[in-house]
């Protein structure tokens, strides 16, 4: 028999996207094992175009959140076989190994449950309150972030006992069919920039005004290009307020597929773009891994080192403060029409620049205009939590 594993992985689109370094290195490491994934019902379809993923099993966020409100005390023996029931269905023999990317107790669970061994945030099982060494190094980076600089793909590598892939993963799209009025997107010769329009979070999402200043500068430059807004069906509200009072011939070159596409053909969508635009979110992580060069806008608690976009040559603009005065505008989107410039951009008040690169160490983020001026502690830091798992394994 096959021996088979297991990636849990629970949290956002975002997170899950993050995941696919692990994966292919975890493939890669273990070429006669099978590799399942565990992930959230809604992300699924997109989840079984990961290359090195054999099944996917379906979490459903929704049931286990009631069953947790349920809980009074003691669960219910109806409960408790509901429980049973659920986990009995996903897999009918357990997994050798789990590998859990969420510190998160339902995570842990569900990896227990379901493998015989467990690799991810606890060493000893999910009553044991010691950390992994790389599930410590989280934990000290979302409470300090200070000089970090390993890449959350590359910290979900850690935690998986590999190292990141020699080159950033691709995501090849299925051929699913778009909305009649979407099938022009890509087609004809302009740039065509998808703009994701909202965020996870409330904090995170671009205003509507900086969007609406935004896409007009950019249809307003004599270059032919066309914009595609990107979006969930509670982003499509942002989306009107966008278009509302645009002149009919910007209006003319953008399109609004916010809410109108599964998650599989949004990823077929922005492979037929040039560029994806937005701020620290699941799309923009996305289009990075079917190919579409990336500008992020990193603000409130998002860092371009720790979750910026993946891969070589992506732009990430980093604010200074968590709620930005004045946003880069036409630096921007001088950037995008003209990408040699980047070498050459000026300072903007309140902002810095980054650009992406890749190597043995995962991803690593350079500014441009102006020296780093934080050593690059990768290596040190791998090398020291890699001892620390060893020792703690015995692993000489």
């Amino acid at each position: 028999m096959t021996p088979r594993a297991l990636m849990i992985q629970l949290a956002r689109l975002g997170d899950l996207v993050q995941s696919l370094p692990a994966i292919v290195s975890l493939t890669a490491r273990f070429p006669q094992r099978s590799l399942d994934l565990l992930c959230p019902a809604p992300f699924a379809d997109l989840a079984r175009l990961f290359p090195g993923v054999g099944q996917v099993l379906l979490w459903n966020g929704a049931q286990w959140h009631a069953w947790a409100e349920s809980f009074v005390g003691e669960f219910q023996p109806a409960r408790l076989r509901e429980v049973e029931q659920y986990l009995a269905g996903l897999t009918t023999e357990p997994y050798e190994m789990a590998y859990v990317l969420n510190h998160h107790p339902r995570a842990i669970l569900a990896g227990t449950l379901l493998a015989n061994e467990v690799q991810g945030p606890h060493l000893r099982g999910p009553l044991d309150e010691e950390l992994s060494p790389w599930a410590s190094y989280l934990r000290q980076v979302a409470q300090i972030r200070g000089s970090n600089r390993i890449h959350l793909s590359d910290t979900f590598c850690g935690l998986c006992g590999v190292t990141p892939p020699p080159i950033p993963p691709v995501l090849i799209p299925s051929s699913n069919d778009l909305p009649a009025d979407l099938v022009e997107i890509g087609i004809s010769p302009r740039q065509w920039i998808a703009v994701v329009v909202g965020a996870g979070d409330a904090d995170r999402s671009i205003p509507v005004a900086v969007w609406k200043k935004w896409i007009s500068t950019v249809l307003a430059h004599e270059s032919p290009c066309a914009v595609v807004l990107v979006g969930t069906e509670r982003d499509q509200t942002a989306a009107l307020a966008i278009q509302d009072g645009l002149s009919p011939i910007i209006a003319g070159r953008l399109w609004d597929a916010t809410g109108r596409t599964t998650l599989p053909q949004l990823a077929a969508l922005l492979k037929r773009c040039h560029w994806a635009v937005g701020a620290d979110t699941g799309p923009l992580h996305l289009a990075t891994v079917v190919g579409t060069r990336v500008m992020g806008f990193y603000f409130s608690r998002a860092r371009v080192h720790e979750t910026g976009p993946y891969g070589q040559g992506h732009w990430a603009w980093q604010a200074d403060r968590a709620l930005p005065e004045t946003w880069p505008i036409r630096p921007s989107v001088a950037l995008l029409l003209d990408p040699a410039t980047g070498s050459q951009q000026e300072p903007v008040a309140g902002w810095s620049l980054w650009q992406s690169h890749h190597d043995e160490w995962g991803a690593i983020f350079r500014p441009v205009g102006e020296e780093d001026s934080q050593n690059d502690q990768r290596a040190a830091v791998w090398h020291r939590l890699s001892e620390q798992c060893r020792s703690l394994q015995g692993v000489p």
